[in-house]
């Protein structure tokens, strides 16, 4: 039965999202659905909730892995998982309005250069931590893609949701109203599908234990 729902939890969620997606943009009047997709939003909460659930699973697997090269990984992976659930909760904006994420800050004359270091460390730590698990683990994802498992399934939606969501982000559907609920809604299933990954990924190593 578990294995059944990591099948279909799969196809559950994005439809599920879908579903409300179209109720939001034409059947919510948009003065109740403005604030729910705005930075502060329920929609944008519930998107952090989910990516932070996700950054949780990992760390307690972690915790209880013995091997040390697995144990790193999987720290590195919910460091990752960390900065994407900043990025959501847009933390930065508490010292600077220029996205951390982005080369444009770092090029930024009118930022000074104690704000480009104090930003700096911790992005090339993500990036380091980015490369070393996809050096180490891209052959293991491809595998699992090719085997149709769960887990890997989750992981390429994931990466596909969120591309699509950024790609929205800078097109003129960003200006609209029903564009922002688009861009909302896909980040929100991303976020859902990191979940479940994590979730499908921590239960796998959980099995193989016993």
């Amino acid at each position: 039965m578990p294995g059944r729902l990591e099948q279909k939890i799969i196809y559950y969620w994005p439809c599920a999202v879908f579903i409300y997606a179209l109720c939001h943009a034409f059947v919510l009047p948009e003065y109740l659905g403005k604030p729910a997709i705005e930075d502060n939003g329920i929609i944008s909460y519930l998107t952090i909730f989910l990516a932070a659930g996700a950054m949780l699973q990992v760390l307690v697997c972690a915790r209880g892995e013995q091997q040390s090269s697995f144990k790193f990984a999987l720290y590195a992976a919910s460091y990752v998982i960390l900065v994407y659930v900043l990025r959501e909760a847009d933390v930065h904006r508490l010292f600077t309005e220029e996205h951390v994420t982005r080369l444009k800050f770092y090029r930024h004359p009118e930022i000074s250069i104690f704000q480009k270091i104090a930003w700096g460390v911790p992005m090339l730590v993500l990036v380091l931590c980015f490369f070393y698990l996809l050096t180490r683990y891209a052959k293991t994802v491809v595998a699992g893609l090719l085997n149709k498992s769960p887990w890997a399934i989750s992981l390429a939606l994931w990466a596909v949701t969120i591309f699509v969501s950024q790609l929205v982000d800078k097109s003129d559907l960003n200006n609209v109203y029903r564009g922002r609920v688009l861009e909302e809604m896909l980040e929100l299933c991303a976020a859902g599908f990191m979940l479940i990954s994590a979730w499908q990924v921590t239960r796998q190593v959980r099995c193989e234990k016993h």
